[in-house]
């Protein structure tokens, strides 16, 4: 494999662990385990939660990815409830407050801190990151938002352009056609944004006219992005992020056989659901991260509720950064009244092999039933995708077998040219059985 194929993280996470490069997987981890070490101590010195949780932790037996079980997981509740008694720095220090709204019978929100050094380092896995899709002969677009100062569009807007990439954004997107003749004009050759919207776009723009694009911010199966190549005629890559993993988390490479770490700021573990124990590479199981170095808000051992395999062998880019694959979203599903559940990327698998669909959101609602609603999104010309959206989501068991008992039946299948403003920008099945939304 040549050295333009090789991932651009392995350089990143060399320079920034000052490791020597070419590095081996075993130099790799343990520095990573040097760095726990540190933020450990860190957290113990300043944070009253975890001076109190891990007041019986001895640091140095921290050697080996399996003494990670000796810590307690960190969940969204946690942020929740005593978010504040996690910060390391003062007040003072903090430049960003990212607040994330959930849902449930509160929806109280959950906040995280940053402090400059901890944005510039996402700032530098943003530019390595892109440098396998991009290089300075390139024009990016970016469909984030990012009029608010760090938010995840106005950091990788300015990644790129301190470092001599052109950059714009564009918030929010245009209609499909419009935002076609947008990239024409301005000699686009790589946009980032949701999948559903690049896909869109797919649809309008001339073939070849772009290089690549990255999907980010949402689930993005593959028939989706088989149809974004095919209709494009350009590369696709994915990016596996969130506010808790510092906006960046992980990139594709090259090969597209899995996603490379951000293995300098994040130490991450597959874990069984269920029991919390370590699951051996290449099995299915829940991402838990562990943030390396921040100094405003670390996450030790958190729990994302995100399934995932991980891959620590070398990639055949060559690179030795460690890889996710398989990532699936978050581990709750709408649970259906015979006891069985439905996952919204289940249903984006086998919905976005229809041809002509943009983009769709899934209502349950109870009408003395339940029912499944639909509306969706077509391109011009799509024909009957209301009628095979029905039959293949009679294929998926779980509704197959809650029809069969007549515990579940269809309501409306209607198409839109947009969303109703109640609907969120990422792909969710909207539970109204209940009051209010799940």
């Amino acid at each position: 494999m040549s050295d333009a194929a090789r991932t651009t993280v392995d350089g990143l996470v060399a320079t920034r662990l000052q490791l020597l490069s070419p590095f081996t997987r075993k130099e790799l981890e343990q520095v990573q385990m040097e760095r726990l070490r540190q933020t450990v101590a860190h957290v113990l010195r300043n944070s009253p939660l975890y001076t109190k949780r891990l007041s019986g932790l001895k640091i140095e037996s921290l050697r080996g990815r399996i003494d990670l079980e000796e810590i307690p997981f960190l969940t969204s509740e946690d942020i929740i409830e005593s978010g504040h008694l996690l910060h390391c720095v003062s007040q003072s220090e903090v430049v960003r407050i990212i607040t994330m709204h959930t849902s449930g019978s509160t929806g109280r929100p959950k906040r995280f801190s940053f402090t400059a050094a901890d944005l510039d380092a996402t700032l530098d896995f943003f530019y390595h990151g892109m440098r396998t899709l991009v290089d300075r002969s390139d024009r990016v677009l970016v469909l984030l938002p990012f009029e608010a100062e760090a938010s995840v569009g106005d950091l990788l807007i300015r990644a790129l352009m301190e470092n001599g990439i052109y950059t714009a954004g564009l918030w929010p997107p245009p209609a499909p056609t419009h935002l076609a003749k947008h990239l024409h004009r301005n000699q686009i050759s790589s946009v980032v944004g949701l999948p559903q919207q690049l896909l869109a776009l797919s649809e309008d723009i001339e073939y070849g006219q772009l290089k690549s694009m990255l999907l980010c911010s949402d689930y993005a199966p593959q028939a989706l992005r088989r149809r974004i190549e095919q209709n494009a005629g350009c590369t696709t890559y994915l990016h596996y992020g969130a506010t808790e993993s510092g906006l960046g988390g992980a990139v594709e490479c090259a090969v597209h056989r899995g996603l490379h770490i951000r293995e300098s700021e994040l130490l991450i573990e597959i874990v069984d659901p269920v029991t919390g124990k370590q699951l051996p590479d290449g099995v299915a199981g829940e991402v838990v991260l562990t943030t390396l170095g921040r100094q405003a808000m670390p996450l030790i051992r958190y729990r994302t509720g995100d399934i995932a395999c991980l891959d620590r062998r070398p990639c055949q880019c060559g690179g030795v950064t460690a890889r996710l694959s398989v990532i699936y979203g978050r581990l709750q599903g709408c649970p259906l009244a015979d006891g069985s559940r439905l996952y919204s990327q289940t249903i984006d698998d086998i919905l976005f092999t229809v041809p002509g669909l943009l983009d769709y959101r899934l209502t349950l609602v109870n009408k003395g039933t339940d029912r499944i609603g639909v509306e969706y999104i077509a391109a011009s010309g799509a024909i009957d995708v209301a009628t095979q959206m029905k039959r293949l989501l009679q294929e998926i068991p779980d509704i197959y077998r809650a029809m069969g008992t007549g515990a579940l039946l269809f309501d409306a299948f209607q198409q839109v040219d947009r969303f109703a403003p109640t609907h969120t920008v990422k792909r969710t099945i909207l539970d109204l059985r209940l009051k209010g939304e799940v």
